[in-house]
């Protein structure tokens, strides 16, 4: 590695004393609206003569170089608007030409549908894909602003390809192409973020608000510039630079939220700006947002499987659960530019979000297993059952979660010629903090012969059914349901990175083609630990009674529930007298925390040729990757169990400091091809080779073992054996344009996938020495490929006798197969078959309003001893509505629903082939309201 770095080192010192002794002409210009205030991104500016080829920057700047004198003819092409050709005279081989060149004039730019209002987002995202080497999808933050998105991920599933995962009814965690949103890398202005989840890679975007976005660019492609550890490919969020606009820019938004489940309401604002100053030179923008939602949810679940060995199946355990949340998303962006001259630049970009989860969750657990299953009395779809040793349990868990993402990145780039030098050196932080959750749970056993039934005729809504009198008096009796202890959790995961990078671009011919030659270094050290301090306490004094509310639950007869406020209040006031429990408490500490440090060198080589309609870009990057983790064996024994010879009088812990470590090289090569058959007809191929490595909680040395008074042994470990996953990726796609504003996108995919992380279940097995009855771990799975198509149409309805329609189409269809280590396939978990959004928009005079379905099929969400216990979440569907009026070019008011058919989610296990419930959750519709100021 150390060898691959020099040899790109004395190459960029060559190409630096190349570019430095050339001299060329250059074309320097911009490409804007007819009013000449707005920079069209994306838009593509050929050079008839010479075949080279420009996209246009984010504030309207393009640049050409290695020109010799003469006249040139510039062809320039925007969706949306006629291309223009514009003729350039380069009077000496050093001459530089700065011309201005609008667009769409035959539109006037205070109603300018080219850059405004659903029709300008649509033409925006266009053109970037369109001048993409790769294969992406982009949603401007005008598209964004179309829909009700709360946050990141909610936008991003607006983008062909693209799902998303929720957490309490909102979009959480991105999925591309189906795969695991583990295998989904996240940046933001181009730097890295790390996780604040725990045990894992994959990042929450529910943490950033989609108000600060300036755009979403997902990438299903990768370069040999980009970071290797992505499989699915890599969600970009952009932000503004205030050297994108010639003016002052405002937008501000206020609103209001509404909760239909609880019916509560909420609020959110925030406020952008641009702007620059010094003759354009130094640019500032920057965003801040706030906002404030109270929902919950209300949750049918069933733990420990369904039993179907009896004449009628039964769940052997149900709960009945109550969610209160309020969800608090902070985000604040700032931006500085300073340009030097026009070769010289500096910039710095700093983001910070954070995020808050008041969550109150009561439960109701009924055992139906520990009651005897009464055959006689059972018929038809009734289970009844009478009780010995059953218990009823009401809990209630009283969370704070707090998520904090902080990405800064100070860099610059410097033009000599035909070499560009683009140079940062970044600091991104994500932690997650749980202070002070408490569980309380409060528990009676029925064991007088209390007779207890449930109705199973739909399987995914058991109908609970209680014999009354006796039974059904003490079921809601809170003064006998007794205290069962106090769980008190501190939890800490921390992930920060260090990153300086180095990229060099030297603009040159090959054989007369127009082409280029770029390498680059950049490493990474990442340093991410979890901390967990668990206390336990006994208290039987406290009743259910003392401490009861009630809450609305719908989906059945949930009864008293503990008060969070009362209890915490009772449990500090009481903290000196209640019992701690050291055993319990000590095994979830140490089993839990661990550390990982993780560091990355890479070293890359590229280049890229333009032969008339064909462009290609290709080459190699090298990884070499250092792990090293820490954590702990912990291992309980119970009072009674032999240890070394010697039986235990008590329960006993043992602690034992584990480490670990692994280092690796990959080589991963890229080529992405680019042809235009026609100017509106592009064919893209492309073949990329990627890697995920372990997430940290499946990689971190941590061993957990119990061992019982009958010396029978569990465990559960990490594995630092584990090999990353490897990735040969393959794309093919063509896409046309049949007019100014429109796309049909057809495209295949192919993945070749190695040594997939899965979880492993064990029985009867010899592990580090030791003898297991059960112990679960993580293994890599000989191998799985995943396969599907896309599909994309977006259009201005323009043939239709109303004016103003827009309608757009997109489908993934995909296909993965996997093998597990006792010979079974499966799809890949998280891996939808489908997923669809369809939009209907109408954007004319003041109007603008909008209706988008998005749709997933069925996944597998875990993986267990069977096909008959594996877990599956359902289809869903979810509809947004969204209307917006114009009074006048500052001033606008909007109105969205989401979720208006109040679709729940749903999971299941098919223990006989039937879908039977293992969680209903159930959210309600949800309504945003306010006003909106551009300025």
């Amino acid at each position: 590695m150390k060898t691959t770095i020099a040899m790109l080192s004395t190459a960029s010192v060559l190409a630096l004393a190349v570019a430095g002794a050339a001299q060329a002409g250059t074309i320097a210009g911009r490409v804007t609206d007819a009013s000449e205030t707005v920079g069209l991104e994306g838009a593509t500016v050929r050079i008839l003569e010479t075949g080279q080829t420009a996209t246009v920057g984010a504030d309207g700047t393009f640049r050409v170089t290695g020109l010799a004198a003469g006249e040139y003819t510039l062809r320039v092409s925007y969706v949306g608007a006629d291309a223009r050709e514009v003729s350039v005279n380069l009077a000496t081989v050093t001459d530089t030409v700065s011309p201005t060149i609008t667009l769409g004039d035959d539109v006037d730019y205070v109603d300018n549908i080219l850059v405004m209002g659903q029709r300008g987002a649509l033409n925006s995202a266009l053109s970037r894909q369109r001048a993409n080497d790769g294969n992406i999808a982009v949603l401007s933050s005008d598209a964004i602003g179309q829909f009700p998105d709360e946050n990141v991920a909610e936008a991003a599933r607006r983008a062909v390809g693209v799902n998303v995962l929720n957490d309490q009814g909102e979009g959480r965690f991105v999925s591309i192409r189906g795969l695991d949103p583990n295998l989904v890398s996240t940046s933001i202005n181009g730097v890295r973020l790390t996780s604040p989840e725990a045990e894992d890679r994959q990042v929450g975007l529910d943490v950033i608000d989609a108000d600060v976005l300036s755009s979403v660019v997902i990438n299903k492609s990768l370069l040999p510039n980009m970071d290797g550890d992505s499989v699915g490919g890599n969600v970009e969020i952009e932000t503004t630079s205030g050297l994108d606009v010639d003016q002052l820019y405002v937008r501000a938004r206020v609103a209001s939220l509404y909760s239909d489940l609880e019916q509560e309401y909420g609020y959110r604002g925030s406020i952008n700006f641009a702007n620059n100053f010094m003759d354009g030179r130094l640019g500032v923008a920057g965003s801040l947002s706030h906002q404030e939602r109270v929902f919950g949810s209300e949750s049918f679940e069933v733990d420990g499987g369904w039993d179907i060995d009896e004449s009628v199946p039964f769940p052997n355990e149900v709960e009945m659960r109550n969610y209160q949340v309020t969800r608090e998303r902070t985000t604040a962006v700032l931006n500085l530019d300073y340009r030097v001259n026009n070769d010289l630049t500096f910039y710095t970009r700093t983001t910070w979000s954070d995020f808050s989860d008041q969550e109150v969750r009561n439960r109701v657990e009924i055992k139906y297993e520990d009651a005897e299953y009464d055959d006689a009395a059972s018929s038809g779809d009734l289970a009844v059952f009478t009780a010995s040793e059953m218990e009823i349990d009401r809990d209630v868990k009283d969370r704070l979660e707090t998520q904090m993402i902080f990405a800064s990145d100070f860099g610059g780039e410097w033009i000599n010629g035909g070499t560009t030098v683009d140079w940062s050196l970044s600091y991104v932080y994500a932690e997650e903090a749980e202070p002070n959750r408490l569980d309380v749970d409060f528990s009676y056993e029925f064991e007088d012969g209390e007779t207890f039934g449930i109705d199973v005729s739909d399987p995914m809504r058991p109908h609970l059914t209680f014999a009354g009198g006796t039974t059904t008096d003490r079921v809601f009796d809170s003064s006998l349901y007794e205290n069962q202890g106090y769980e008190l959790t501190n939890g800490l995961s921390q992930d920060r990175e260090y990153t300086a990078t180095l990229n060099i671009r030297h603009d040159t011919e090959l054989g007369g083609l127009p082409s280029y030659i770029q390498y680059g270094v950049r490493a990474r050290t990442r340093d991410k630990k979890y901390a967990l301090d668990f206390d336990v306490y006994d208290d039987t004094s406290l009743l259910l009674s003392d401490v009861a509310r009630t809450v609305d639950y719908g989906q059945g007869p949930i009864g008293p529930v503990p008060n969070p406020t009362r209890v915490r209040d009772y449990f500090f006031t009481n903290l000196g007298s209640l019992d701690y429990v050291s055993v319990d408490s000590d095994i979830d500490s140490f089993g839990a925390s661990y550390r990982v440090e993780e560091d990355v060198v890479a070293g890359y080589l590229m280049g890229s040729v333009e032969n008339g309609p064909l462009r290609v870009v290709g080459g190699v990057r090298v990884e070499q990757t250092d792990m090293a983790a820490r954590g702990y064996e912990t291992f309980l024994a119970e009072e009674d169990a032999t240890v070394g010879g010697v039986v235990l009088t008590e329960d006993t812990v043992f602690v034992t400091p584990t480490s670990a470590s692994d280092d690796y090289t990959d080589v991963l090569p890229s080529i992405l091809a680019r042809y235009e058959l026609t100017e509106n007809v592009i064919v893209r191929g492309a073949y990329f080779a990627s890697i995920q490595r372990p997430n940290p909680g499946q990689f971190a040395p941590r061993i957990l073992v119990e061992q019982n008074d009958d010396d029978e042994v569990e465990g559960e470990f990490g594995n630092p054996d584990l090999q990353r996953l490897e990735a040969d990726n393959f794309d093919v796609s063509i896409e046309w344009y049949p007019n100014n504003d429109a796309v049909v996108y057809l495209g295949y995919f192919f993945k070749d996938l190695e040594n997939v992380i899965g979880g492993v279940g064990y029985e009867d097995i010899t592990l580090n020495g030791r003898f297991f009855d059960e112990a679960s771990s993580f293994i890599n799975l000989p191998e799985a490929e995943v396969s599907g198509i896309e599909f994309n149409y977006q259009q201005a309805l323009d043939f239709l006798p109303v004016e103003g329609f827009i309608s757009g189409f997109n489908f993934t269809a995909s296909d993965s197969e996997a093998t597990l280590a006792d010979g079974r396939i499966i799809p890949l978990p998280r891996q939808s078959d489908t997923v669809w959004n369809a939009v209907l928009g109408y954007d004319n005079g003041p109007w603008d309003l909008r209706a988008v379905v998005s749709t997933r099929s069925e996944y597998l969400d875990e993986i267990r001893g069977g096909a008959d216990e594996d877990r599956w979440v359902l289809e869903h569907s979810q509809l947004d509505l969204s209307a917006k009026y114009e009074f006048n070019d500052f001033l606008q008011v909007f109105g969205d629903l989401k979720n208006v058919t109040d679709e729940p989610y749903q999971a299941v296990t098919r223990p006989d082939g039937i879908d039977r419930v293992e969680q209903l959750e159930e959210y309600g519709w949800s309504a945003v309201f306010g006003v909106r100021f551009t300025y």
